[in-house]
């Protein structure tokens, strides 16, 4: 299926991409409108963000893990991509982007704000909302209201926590 062809992913493509995610143990990281999400803050959002290690290890397993999406487009991803550092852009039934960088931010780089949120009994790898306003810091429209948003969750957060 082509990107033009691909649905918006719904809630329950995300449930059932994140349990195989999870059934093939891969490191990942749940960034993006989806995350934001996760976190309660609401936006239009038409496909799947992931972050993962640039290693092909973790090739292995996610295209393992994005073979249970119908169309089974992730047979075409070729290892070699894994250690290039570019966007993978796959288009199934859905779109799933998968990332190595998000505004400069790695999956190393973000580990120390990975949190897991459970929805349904699946627990979600994602980033707390500082993690995700990290993944924000870009000229793009969309970014820049998610910025506002973000920057003002942490600060009625952050006063809440002080007595």
């Amino acid at each position: 299926m082509t990107e033009e062809t691909s649905r918006p992913a719904t809630l329950q493509d995300l449930k059932n991409l994140i349990k195989s995610l999870n059934d093939n143990n891969v490191d990942y990281m749940l960034i993006g409108g989806y995350a934001l999400y996760m976190h309660g803050l609401y936006r239009t959002t038409t496909d799947i963000d992931l972050l993962v290690p640039q290693q092909k290890e973790t090739g292995e397993k996610l295209i393992k893990a994005l073979l249970a999406l119908p169309d089974k487009a992730a047979k075409d991803i070729d290892l070699a991509w894994f250690t290039e550092g570019d966007t993978i852009r796959l288009a199934d039934e859905i779109v799933v982007d998968i990332m190595f960088n998000a505004a400069g931010e790695s999956y190393e780089s973000l580990k120390e704000y990975m949190e897991v949120i459970d929805i349904e009994g699946i627990p979600i790898k994602t980033v707390n909302l500082e993690g995700l306003l990290k993944t924000k810091q870009t000229l793009r429209d969309k970014d820049t209201a998610d910025k506002l948003v973000l920057a003002q969750a942490l600060a009625i957060i952050k006063s809440q926590k002080q007595p």
